[in-house]
């Protein structure tokens, strides 16, 4: 599947001590920008304020949910939402999802889908003993069994670039917080899955 890389970097510090699985303002309004049409439903898994205000600002109507597992109970929106963001690890449950628990949760995001909307599912900041792959080669075929193809791998880079080279903010000189420091997320990974058949033109 293709990858495309976004510079997102937001100059608002308000933004810079976010959650590590929240969108930024500029990475929101390009996600909202590219896959929804004024008129649309976005539904957020956890309420995302830059998300919020990208669809308010675009015409679009925003919903969300403390959790994954109750997209499912969304019975009334089935078939119209255009856009669903899926912050991912879930807060309260970091890792070990059973692969059935998944498809459940894809299956309820392709029932909300609307035709030619999409799934974009955001991995976060992962702690250091757990990998990109990790969590990619769970969610990618627990997805295509719900009824979903990959459509994108998107690289939203958050962290300011200067001449080619990422900018730290600061350069703290506690040794504690030079750890901390040493796992900053400087991106986003964003996996955008559509329903297998039916793509937005």
């Amino acid at each position: 599947m293709p990858i495309a890389v976004w510079r997102v970097a937001d100059v608002d510090i308000r933004w810079s001590h976010r959650r590590a699985d929240a969108l930024s303002p500029r990475l929101a309004a390009l996600v909202v920008g590219v896959h929804t049409r004024p008129g649309d439903t976005i539904v957020s898994v956890g309420h995302d304020l830059a998300l919020a205000g990208a669809a308010g600002a675009g015409g679009r109507g925003y919903r969300s949910v403390a959790h994954p597992n109750q997209l499912a109970g969304l019975d009334q929106a089935a078939g119209t939402v255009a856009l669903i963001v899926l912050p991912w690890p879930p807060a309260n449950q970091p890792r070990g999802m059973r692969r059935e628990s998944l498809i459940a949760i894809f299956g309820a995001c392709r029932r909300l889908m609307s035709p030619g909307g999409c799934t974009i599912v955001a991995l976060a900041g992962l702690p250091p003993d757990q990998t990109f792959v990790e969590h990619s080669s769970a969610l990618i075929p627990a997805a295509h069994q719900a009824g979903l193809g990959w459509l994108q791998h998107i690289v939203a880079i958050t962290a300011p670039i200067v001449g080619q080279r990422i900018t730290w903010r600061t350069a703290p000189a506690d040794p504690a917080m030079l750890r901390a420091a040493a796992h900053l997320k400087v991106h986003l990974d964003l996996f955008v899955f559509v329903a297998r058949g039916g793509r937005r033109g």
